[in-house]
């Protein structure tokens, strides 16, 4: 049934509404499943005027719900309010309680046959709620004050009475479920296998400019390996690279070229950042060994608070934000939300800017319990430097000159994409899925190339080069579920197939360049349009995948087991010759985890996963190489103490990945497929709230990375830029005192370890220890909802410079923005 929950309307304006979502069996005009609820429920009881109806019903309730009795119950850790309605369910008991009781709490896992006493006592162990049976039919849940002497007032609650979702908004830092993982709605507690999440109120804290930022606080994710560089986001994990065949959005593939035409993701525009770790092939297609990262998009929620921000910061950053969103109709069936945002910003990099035009509007329509659709399209004009690497002197020495020029050289790119999420429910049992996203992506990226300094040692010869490419894509994901039970066993299987299609023209082209002198440098020249075409083509690429997988729970043991076959084709036409190449693989994929949740919050697992990439190369004889394989081991502890809003995660790995291309020995002119890469990591991550009001992440993360098979020769060497060590903490702290309630202030650390920056490990790159801090002020007294906020990143303004293959980058210097922001 579906039961809402109105607080009274006053003025214009109605206040929070909260939708629980429930099955149970009893007849809906008698459900009380709170305080508040009885509004809801009372008007519907006044309506059957017969009291016959009335007798068989309250009879029904006596005959269903003997508290005696014992019942199948499968209830994971998760939101309070959510294990409660769960509760009621499977105990078919009515369970009455104030929303605002579970707010902030996490429940207990119970599994097991019991009694609903036996069942509510394992659920509520720990916390700070009392129970109390009315008769055989009721339980009533009141929280406590400190002492544990009786109930308290109440706070107001902002999060949805359904549960926190792997979608919809996040309170705080610590978000329980992900879907990323399973591409089911799963307790993050419950999935084998290593899953962090960023959240949007980790994002908003920190003012993060992109998504390499938000992951800065990561485990086991290492980003900012280019320096300074807004184009792209550059985000390796456990080792790998992700840039280039792992960027998904909501669950489906964001596209690119092959060059430089890349869905470019504005972070205000996400809800949360999932990055699960280790091999994702199963369910989402070729993906890089290391993991994948699934960026989640603002959608239309009654729990989302509306907001107007500005920024001033150093760098002449100037940015203006908006996030604003309700409902259309009374009866809540159709939503909207609206995120949009305009930026210009500079950088400590001359000609390196950051300049965006943002707008994703967004609707959710529910017309039924069993349908829900929601439709998400976003446009994004995005502008930054084509050419963001400082000159380098031959000496390895990196400059401060910059070797582009302010008129020409420049990134543009402009982005579109609409698509949708649409699920039925046939019933308790099936239900179906479908994710679909049109996308495309128009790219201008043209710069000055440095040529060769003449012996006067200052004049610098240059070259214009111009890329121009044009993208579309499509991809849609299309799955059915189920939920049964096999005697004991509970299921929730998936089945379905994916498709991905990308189009795309590209056109590269060198011109001419005026001379640069470094000792007097002109950023602002007269320069041509590159003329000359260097190459001009078009890429059709395509994949398919069909893939199954099945969750089992059975008493405190969570499994899981998926396979997956897909075949990706490549046909690339070179316009200047009239010829088209054409290369295809094909791939086999699978994985199996299993979990065992302890009633006191402890849950070990082991996990098996695999991966490919495609390889459409081909060699000396013409036959395509066969797809990279990724191999991952994994074994780890979760530990999430009932109650709190935290979690702690230990995980051990082991990740290969076979078939790289190495030289082959009997034929120097072409390459084999024996090399081989060994990961062996160690991740530890902290999501916690310590006390009232202190919120902190910490993570360290240790690899082992070696080439373990290799003719070139680098076996026994360390993958360049792969740190071994690396290490982060922020904590955020909201004063409660009456003289400081609305002050916050926040700190944090990153230590990035020594990397190798050529594959011989002949050279290093030096360790880095970097500091970001916050502070924020509510305005409460004055501007109700209003708050003043300062954030620094690099607060020391520590230079950092890192190579790889002899190329030199550098990051971002201190970073300060003053932000006034305005929720309602």
């Amino acid at each position: 049934m579906t039961v809402r929950t109105t607080r009274e309307r006053t003025g214009k304006k109605a206040a929070t509404r909260i939708a629980c979502r429930s099955r149970v069996r009893l007849l809906t005009t008698t459900s009380a499943l709170a305080l508040g609820m009885i509004a809801a429920t009372g008007p519907a009881m006044a309506k059957d005027t017969s009291g016959r109806a009335r007798t068989a019903a309250v009879s029904a309730i006596v005959e269903l719900a003997q508290a005696s009795v014992e019942h199948d119950f499968n209830i994971p850790s998760q939101p309070l309010a959510e294990a409660l309605i769960a509760f009621g369910e499977q105990a078919e008991l009515q369970v009455s309680f104030n929303p605002a009781t579970s707010n902030g709490l996490i429940s207990n896992a119970v599994s097991g046959r019991l009694t609903a006493r036996a069942a509510l006592d394992r659920l509520l162990a720990g916390l700070p709620v009392q129970q109390e049976f009315s008769g055989e039919s009721n339980v009533t849940i009141s929280t406590l004050d400190q002492s544990g002497q009786g109930p308290v007032s109440l706070r107001k609650l902002r999060v949805e009475a359904e549960g926190q979702t792997a979608t919809g908004p996040v309170e705080g830092y610590f978000a329980t479920n992900s879907a990323s993982g399973t591409k089911t709605d799963t307790p993050v507690i419950e999935t084998p296998r290593a899953v962090s999440v960023v959240t949007a109120d980790q994002i908003s804290d920190r003012k993060v400019q992109n998504v390499e930022d938000a992951l800065r606080y990561t485990p086991g994710v290492h980003v900012n390996g280019y320096g300074n560089d807004p184009r792209f986001d550059q985000i390796q994990v456990r080792g790998f690279a992700l840039t280039t065949n792992t960027d998904f959005r909501d669950g489906l593939r964001q596209s690119n070229t092959g060059w430089l035409s890349y869905f470019k993701t504005e972070p205000y525009g996400l809800e949360r950042i999932d990055v699960v770790k280790g091999p994702g092939s199963v369910l989402y297609g070729q993906a890089s060994p290391g993991g994948f990262v699934n960026r989640v998009s603002k959608r239309p929620s009654l729990a989302a608070e509306n907001e107007v921000e500005l920024q001033l910061g150093t760098d002449e950053h100037r940015q203006g934000q908006f996030d604003i969103g309700g409902s259309v109709l009374e009866d809540d069936t159709l939503l909207y939300r609206a995120v949009g945002l305009i930026r210009e910003s500079e950088s400590n990099l001359v000609g390196v800017n950051d300049d965006n035009r943002y707008f994703a509007p967004s609707v959710t329509w529910t017309p039924t319990e069993k349908l829900s659709v929601t439709v998400l399209t976003q446009y994004q004009d995005f502008e930054t430097a084509a050419s963001p690497r400082p000159y380098q002197y031959a000496s390895g020495e990196l400059s401060h000159i910059w070797a582009g020029d302010e008129d020409f050289d420049r990134m543009r790119q402009k982005q579109a994409a609409a698509g949708y999420e649409a699920s039925y429910e046939f019933n308790d049992i099936f239900s179906v899925h479908q994710n679909l996203r049109f996308g495309s992506v128009s790219t201008e990226n043209q710069y000055t190339s440095a040529g060769t300094l003449a012996a006067d040692g200052r004049t610098l010869s240059r070259s214009a080069i111009g890329l121009y490419e044009d993208q579309d894509s499509i991809v849609v994901d299309t799955r059915g579920q189920a939920r049964f039970r096999t005697g004991p066993v509970s299921h929730l299987a998936i089945a379905g197939i994916d498709y991905f299609r990308v189009d795309g023209h590209i056109k590269y082209l060198s011109g001419t360049a005026p001379s640069l002198d470094l000792l007097n440098p002109d950023y602002s020249q007269s320069i041509a349009r590159p003329s000359s075409f260097i190459t001009n083509q078009n890429r059709e690429g395509t994949q398919i995948g069909i893939y199954a997988q099945d969750q089992v729970s059975w008493e405190n043991w969570r499994l899981n087991f998926g396979l997956r076959h897909d075949k990706a084709d490549l046909d690339t036409t070179n316009n200047l010759t009239s010829t088209t190449t054409s290369a295809d693989n094909s791939a086999t994929s699978g994985n199996a985890g299993v979990l065992y949740l302890f009633d006191s919050g402890f849950a070990p697992y082991a996990s098996y996963a695999t991966s490919f990439l495609p390889q459409f190369s081909s060699n000396a004889s013409g036959e395509t190489y066969e797809p990279t394989e990724g191999e991952q081991f994994e074994i780890g502890l979760k530990y999430q103490p009932p109650g709190r809003n935290s979690i702690y995660t230990a995980t051990v790995y082991h990740l290969t990945e076979k078939n790289k291309l190495t030289s082959d020995p009997g034929n120097p002119g072409n390459q084999i497929q024996t090399g081989e890469q060994r990961h062996i990591g160690l991740e530890l991550e902290a999501n916690m709230t310590l006390l009232e009001g202190l919120q902190m992440t910490a993570g360290y993360s240790y690899i082992d990375a070696e080439i373990t098979k290799n003719n070139d020769g680098n076996e026994g060497k360390t993958p360049t830029a792969v740190p071994e060590h690396s290490g982060s903490v922020w904590t955020n702290y909201a004063f409660a005192d009456n003289q400081l309630e609305g002050l916050q202030i926040g700190a944090g650390a990153r230590f990035i370890g020594e990397t190798f920056d050529d594959s011989a490990n002949t050279n290093k790159n030096d360790s880095q220890l970097l500091f970001d801090a916050r502070i924020s002020y509510a305005l409460d007294a004055f501007l109700p909802g209003a708050t003043l906020a300062v954030n620094a990143t690099n607060l020391t303004d520590e230079d950092q410079e890192t190579c790889e293959f002899g190329y030199c980058y550098r990051g971002r210097g201190r970073v300060v923005i003053g932000s006034i922001n305005y929720r309602w």
